[in-house]
Formats: C-alpha cells, structure tokens, sequence
C-alpha cells in the first residue's frame, strides 16, 4: 500500500465533502433499544461473549522490549494475565500466575507450574492480542482484515509510552464507546478545546475487517487548515497532510485507537462489576524522536494531559449524567440519526455477535441469553468511501 496515495485520496473526499455540505451517512436512522445500557442480562453475555471470547488488543510491544519484561492484563473483574516476553522473542500470556514468578520463566515457558494457563496470544504490526479463550485460534492478521496493510505502513514496533490514565465510571462501557464514533458534537461540547482546530459534522466513515463481517471502523474528522488544500496540485502534497485530519479507530470489541503523524492514542474499555459501571485504560505512545513536537506543535506530555483534559471534563462528564437517565428506565429507545453510521453499525454488530436481533424491542428474558446463538446477518450498509 502507498500510504501517501490514500492520504491524498481521504483528503479529497473530506473536501468534497466540505463543499457539498454533507458526511457519510447511514441509509436510515436507527431506534436503539436503551435497555443495552441497562440490562444485567445481556452484560453478563458481554462479559462471556465480547470478551471472554474475542480477540483484545491489551498493548504494544514497546511496552515488552526485553527479555523477562512483564506486562499486567486486570481490567477485567476476577481476570488477570501476565504477557512476558520469553528469551526467544516472542510474546506470552500466562494467567493464574503472579507477575514475579511469570518473569522468572520468561527462559523456559516449559517450566510453567502446574495450573497455570497459556492464553492465545499473538504479536504484530508492534500490537500485542490475547484472547481470554484458551481453545481459540488468533491471528491479528485474520481478525482486523483489511487493515492490515495499513498497520504494516505504520511501524507501531517504534512506539514510546508517554503516560497512562485510568477512569473508573458510574457509566456503561458501550456509553463511554459512543463518545468516541461521531463528530457533530466537536463544535458544542469542546468548542474550547477539540472544537477550535476541527471542522464539526463532517466524517469519512469506513468499515474495516473480515469480508463477512466488517466490525472495525474508521472515522475520518479533518481539522480546519485542510481547508487550504483545496484547489492545490495534490502532486506538490506530502505526509504533512495527515495533520490535517485525524483518524480514529474502533476495533472490535473495544478499543478506539487514535493515530497520527506523532503518536498513537489507545482507549480499552471494560465492563465493571455491574452494568453501569465501566474501566476506560487509556495509555499515549509517541511515534519516533521524544525530542520532536508533535503535529498540532505540543510536546509529548503536553498532548497526554491535553487528552485526558477533554475526554475527563466534556465527554465523560455527559456520559456519567445520560448514564443516570437511563437507570431510570423511562426512555424504551434512543435514535441514532443518519449521520450516526458508526453509532448504528457498531451496537447491531454488537447485538448480532451475541445471537441477538438488532432490531429487537424488548430485554432479554430470564434465562433467555444463555439459549442465544451467533446470527450470520450483518449491519445495514452506509455511505462510504
């Protein structure tokens, strides 16, 4: 892939977008049952089939340079596991171990004592995954689908962790998720901050992921200076266009993966100990040189706490008070408009995945969730690129 010739090609269709007034839209707005939020039914289902069963991206591999270097996996209630990386290289999760005694076999993963479990765990592109499944079969490759030429262009093996924040929130985990899959809400919400340098509701949107199934996203929001671009010879642009907009990802089940010419923004959410309660990870890596200012001019820490800023003082603050009005139970629905396409394909991907009719109505049943199976249909189709 020539990164450069699909950057040139994302900043047309952001300007033509611009000039028509308009964004990727869905074909139809979207009735979005509320009791997905509330339901201790379907958490518990989340729980076993989200993430017990799918791959989850956990980290990097900068974070597991050397041999005997450990990294702790416990954002999940009852669940830890500990990726060490062994002298032969690779990367290993162990679980039903403590971190000392994992980093004391990282010479011989054969002297695993008796009752500990190696988890499926595969490293590329500088991602570390596991899956929580011992039985299941992993490969990044075969789960982010036609991503993959675009992480191979990226050299995340290069990457510096700048600093780590943890929110524990009365909310959702799939609330907190939507803050991060559209954009109309830039120009009210973070006028001061996010707001200022972005162009509000206007989006790429793109499905990524295995053919049948497309359950990763991308959302394209460009920045006001792209604006320049139009009417230039796009012979004369390089990289530097790619600070034009930003590209953020959402990776099934629950990461959005912010990237950039500067550095890389991980958000792993996780379910809590009840339905309306979550854990958002949320780790900054920088790209290269940590003497280099980034992109939007700030250094590395500098962008880290910007980060946590905005997303602790205006996204999250709205997601814990919309939380306390869907404990109510007043509302049976929400409507995701048409220019929601990421919101409406995420949560019937969401519902599909666990055996459940997106276009269902009413909660689950009691004992219902564990007779459910896999349902091969898939999201509607949206306007993309």
């Amino acid at each position: 892939m020539n990164e450069l010739e699909e950057l040139k090609k994302i900043t047309h269709y952001v300007l033509d977008l611009h000039q028509r007034g308009t964004t990727d839209s869905a074909d139809a707005p979207y009735q979005h049952p509320t009791w997905t939020y509330t339901d201790e039914q379907l958490f518990e289902k989340e729980k076993t089939e989200l993430f017990g069963k799918q791959p989850l991206l956990v980290g990097f591999s900068c974070e597991l340079r050397e041999p005997g270097a450990v990294m702790t996996f416990a954002d999940l209630e009852d669940i830890e596991v500990q990726l060490v990386r062994a002298v032969d290289g690779r990367a290993y999760a162990l679980q039903n171990i403590d971190s000392v005694a994992a980093k004391a076999l990282a010479g011989d993963l054969n002297l695993c004592p008796s009752g500990v479990v190696k988890l499926p765990c595969d490293e590329k592109y500088g991602m570390l995954y596991i899956s929580l499944d011992p039985t299941a079969e992993l490969s990044i490759d075969e789960h982010i689908g036609d991503l993959q030429p675009w992480f191979e262009s990226w050299n995340l093996d290069d990457l510096h962790f700048i600093g780590e924040h943890v929110w524990d929130m009365k909310s959702n985990w799939k609330l907190a998720l939507d803050t991060f899959c559209e954009g109309y809400h830039f120009d009210i919400l973070h006028r001061d901050s996010v707001g200022d340098f972005s162009l509000g509701n206007i989006s790429q949107y793109k499905r990524f992921g295995p053919e049948q199934q497309q359950r990763h996203h991308r959302l394209t929001f460009p920045n006001k200076p792209i604006l320049e671009l139009r009417g230039t010879d796009d012979a004369e642009w390089g990289m530097e266009i790619q600070t034009h907009f930003q590209l953020v990802h959402f990776l099934f089940p629950n990461v959005s993966l912010l990237i950039s010419p500067s550095g890389v923004e991980f958000f792993a959410l996780y379910p809590g100990k009840n339905v309306g309660e979550h854990t958002t990870r949320y780790r900054s890596y920088w790209r290269g040189d940590l003497d280099r200012i980034g992109w939007s001019g700030t250094t590395p820490q500098e962008n880290f706490e910007f980060i946590v800023f905005v997303v602790d003082k205006e996204d999250y603050w709205v997601s814990g008070n919309v939380q306390k009005s869907l404990n109510a139970k007043r509302k049976q629905f929400s409507t995701f408009g048409k220019n929601e396409p990421a919101l409406i394909n995420m949560h019937r991907n969401f519902l599909t995945s666990m055996g459940i009719d997106p276009d269902r109505k009413a909660p689950l049943e009691h004992g219902e969730a564990a007779k459910l199976e896999k349902i091969d249909s898939d999201a509607p189709q949206t306007t993309t690129a």
